[in-house]
C-alpha cells in the first residue's frame, strides 16, 4: 500500500517530468523542441526531432538516453509507454554521470517505479546527483534524500 509520504514524492517526480524542469537541453537532440514543434502542427519536425534522441540513445549519449526514458515515461511521446524501458534508458544515463538520470533513478527506486523499490539503491544513485556538479540536480536530489530519510539505509 502506497503512503501518503510516497504517493506525494511520485506526484513530484512527476511533476519535474512532465513540466519540463527535469529536461534540460542538449546540443543536437532536444526533447523540448520536439514537443514544441509538435504543439505547433509540425508533426514532420517533431517526429525528425524524436528519431535523432532515439539515435543518439542508440549510440549512448547520456542526455538522449535520459531523454528516451521521458519519452517511454510520458503519453504521447513515444509508441508505447513503459515504466521499465523508461528506468533502463535512465540507469544507463546514470551510469554515464548524468545528474537528472542519477536523481530520476533515485526517484524511480524510492516509488518502485520501472523497477523494484529499494531505498539502499536510491539512497546511492541521489548521493551520486548530490554529489554531482549540476546545481539543481544537487538541490532536488539532497531535498528527496532527507524527505526519506535515506541516511538511515
Amino acid at each position: 500500500m502506497m503512503t501518503i509520504k510516497t504517493f506525494l514524492l511520485a506526484c513530484f517526480f512527476h511533476i519535474l517530468l512532465f513540466i519540463g524542469i527535469a529536461i534540460p537541453e542538449i546540443a543536437r537532440a532536444d526533447l523540448d523542441e520536439a514537443i514544441a514543434y509538435a504543439e505547433a502542427g509540425e508533426k514532420d519536425k517533431a517526429y525528425e526531432e524524436l528519431l535523432l534522441i532515439v539515435e543518439q540513445a542508440d549510440q549512448g549519449h547520456p542526455k538522449a538516453l535520459y531523454e528516451f526514458g521521458v519519452m517511454y515515461k510520458t503519453e504521447g511521446l513515444w509508441i508505447v509507454q513503459s515504466d521499465e524501458s523508461a528506468f533502463e534508458n535512465w540507469l544507463a544515463s546514470a551510469e554515464l554521470g548524468y545528474a537528472p538520470a542519477q536523481f530520476a533513478v533515485g526517484a524511480s527506486y524510492i516509488i518502485g517505479s520501472g523497477i523494484e523499490k529499494d531505498l539502499s539503491e536510491a539512497k546511492r544513485w541521489l548521493q551520486l546527483a548530490i554529489d554531482n556538479t549540476y546545481e539543481y540536480y544537487s538541490r532536488v536530489a539532497l531535498t528527496l534524500y532527507n524527505a526519506n530519510d535515506l541516511d538511515k539505509y
